[in-house]
């Protein structure tokens, strides 16, 4: 595994708040995944490494749990090793996101859902051969909120032209990733 690029161990450092407030930093480390799910290659030896910027712009407290919309840019950085050659690929996200505290509060267990725009720099990355870069971003997430405001959460992401075009390969990964509050 490759390490971790230097601005997002110091993005983490700076940006350590425990306040908990209606913004979050987020940094996420992951893997490619394989054809198990939606796309139809393989990308299991991908690394990836990624930050993403949230703004809670939303909420509602329900008898079924606090629901807040968030906004949500993105960036993710994946790389491998395909045929003997070094291949990477970028990826900007934009998303509205919609999360879930079921208890009630900002503390303890949440799920979130995002559906959104991305736009990949490479058309081609292992053996996946996407139709092209705009794409469509979907994301589940599973997590826990600390009592300071910090959370630990785990993430599928999902890309694809949504068969705007043909044919529709897709693109998977799956990531690790701390949030910070402030």
């Amino acid at each position: 595994m490759r390490a971790i690029p230097p601005a997002i161990i110091l993005s983490a450092t700076v940006l350590s708040s425990p306040a908990l407030a209606d913004q979050e930093f987020i940094l996420s480390i992951g893997k490619g995944l394989d054809s198990l799910l939606i796309q139809r290659e393989s990308i299991a030896s991908a690394e990836m490494a990624g930050f993403s910027y949230a703004h809670d712009f939303a909420e509602f407290p329900f008898r079924s749990g606090l629901w807040q919309w968030w906004v949500q840019g993105s960036y993710s950085h994946l790389w491998e090793q395909h045929l003997g050659e070094d291949q990477h690929q970028e990826i900007f996200e934009l998303k509205p996101v919609l999360r879930w505290y079921p208890g009630g509060n900002h503390n303890g267990f949440f799920a979130e859902a995002g559906v959104g725009a991305a736009y990949l720099t490479h058309k081609s990355f292992g053996d996946i051969e996407l139709t092209t870069k705009p794409n469509f971003a979907l994301h589940f997430v599973g997590g826990y909120r600390l009592p300071g405001g910090c959370s630990m959460s785990v993430r599928y992401s999902h890309f694809s032209n949504a068969y705007t075009n043909t044919p529709n390969p897709g693109f998977d990964f799956a990531s690790i990733n701390w949030h910070f509050s402030f």
